[in-house]
């Protein structure tokens, strides 16, 4: 396992829900789908009422079908603690403990 020290992820982020794209990243070995965007649902002028520009959707998604979902502040997003906190939640609920097939 590698230490968190040597790990560099630099994920990114779309402008909205519905332009949304499917990213991978690697971590430990293992291979992750994300989707990222900034909480709102489109750059049309005066916005949707549950818009939070403010804020940053994260959807990652491990090879054994097992889902991490955060909400982060933008202005932590991008930050050693954001990725920090990322490697942790991954590496307390995305990694299999079931054998391989």
């Amino acid at each position: 396992m590698k230490n968190q020290d040597q790990v560099r992820l630099s994920l990114e982020v779309d402008p909205n829900k519905l332009d949304s794209k499917i990213k991978s990243f690697e971590y430990n070995g293992n291979h992750y789908l994300y989707v990222c965007h900034i909480d709102k649902y489109s750059d049309i002028p005066g916005g949707h009422k549950d818009d939070h520009p403010d804020r940053i959707k994260l959807l990652v998604k491990s090879f054994y079908g097992k889902y991490l979902n955060m909400d982060v502040p933008l202005d932590e997003f991008n930050t050693d603690a954001f990725y920090e906190k990322l490697l942790k939640e991954i590496d307390e609920h995305l990694i299999s403990t079931e054998p391989s097939y």
